[in-house]
């Protein structure tokens, strides 16, 4: 019976070939263990980059989204009419945003004044945070065919044993490939059998899809949810892309600024945050600024009040916000 339950599903590898003319290979993050079919990368943002020029270059998710008009700050700066790029996609996290930096950005020999970073909390320094349900996703739209440098850090993070048994399962029965081809297939085949007829089963279809659509839904609702008590900088930053991040900086002379955004008031104070969080973020700020990144936190800010904020963490008026920001960072505006 146990070699049975062993030896089975090893048939999935057979179906898997015959269903599909090729098996994905495992990508530009053989670490992950996943195989997909993978999007192209998107060179026209590079094209863009180098055709803009831009003073000040933004990368994040929504929590950057929601802050920063780039248009409206743009206008404040002091020639009143300069160029502020975002490389931003919401629900994104430090793997993102490292391979933006370094694939867009870096690559298009654009020299902004300054780089921001915006995150929450350990973000920074948590690679896994969003990798695996980006990864053959928008992750490829940021993403060369092969990223050494970032594997190598996903291994090192990829530790524990139920890690390990998870990655042997996947790699030896790829799952993931029948997960890829199976789903859909399963969902047409219940759409047909739930709804025969092609009407209804389009209106069932543009039904679902309004009621789940981008405007209903929360793609970080689980990132409300701080970590704050596990905070270790020392124990996490060798394992993160923190250090690539600040190597291609330096080595292309670019500034950059870390913003950690404040999470949501709890009435009129700032949100309280475990002993653990403080020395986090206090490790964090010593660490960058020691290597000469610049380092700005919203929290405890006396302008950060409830009503700025929309639901969980994102403002409510980016306008608002990028005028206070403004004036924080002025010295990088003039």
């Amino acid at each position: 019976m146990l070699v049975a339950l062993v030896v089975s599903p090893l048939s999935l590898r057979a179906l898997n070939r015959l269903v599909l003319p090729e098996v994905p290979s495992e990508g530009y993050l053989p670490a992950l263990e996943m195989r997909v079919h993978h999007q192209p990368f998107r060179s026209d943002t590079v094209a863009e980059l180098q055709y803009g020029d831009p003073r000040w270059v933004f990368i994040g998710d929504s929590m950057l989204g929601t802050r920063i008009d780039p248009t409206h700050l743009g206008s404040l700066s002091t020639t009143h009419d300069e160029t502020v790029a975002f490389l931003y996609h919401a629900a994104t996290g430090p793997a993102w945003w490292y391979l933006a930096f370094k694939n867009q950005l870096v690559a298009s020999g654009s020299r902004p004044r300054a780089v921001f970073f915006f995150f929450r909390d350990t973000n920074l320094t948590d690679t896994f945070f969003r990798l695996e349900s980006l990864y053959g996703n928008v992750l490829d739209w940021v993403a060369l065919e092969r990223e050494p440098e970032l594997d190598t850090v996903v291994a090192a993070r990829r530790r524990g044993l139920w890690r390990r048994a998870h990655a042997w399962i996947t790699k030896t029965y790829q799952l993931d490939v029948a997960s890829a081809w199976m789903s859909p297939l399963v969902r047409r085949w219940y759409l047909t059998w739930r709804y025969p007829n092609p009407v209804g089963r389009a209106t069932f279809e543009a039904e679902t899809e309004a009621t789940f659509g981008i405007e209903h839904l929360r793609h970080d609702a689980g990132a409300d949810i701080s970590t704050a008590d596990a905070a270790d900088f020392a124990r996490d930053l060798p394992t993160s892309v923190l250090p690539l991040i600040m190597n291609l900086a330096a080595a292309h002379d670019i500034r950059v600024c870390f913003v950690r955004v404040q999470r949501r008031p709890e009435g009129r104070r700032p949100p309280a945050e475990s002993p653990a969080l403080k020395r986090y973020v206090a490790d964090l700020r010593v660490w960058l600024e020691a290597r000469g990144a610049l380092f700005h936190d919203d929290t405890g800010d006396p302008e950060m009040t409830l009503d700025l904020y929309r639901d969980g963490d994102h403002i409510a008026d980016r306008r608002r916000y990028t005028e206070m920001f403004r004036r924080r960072m002025d010295p990088l505006f003039r």
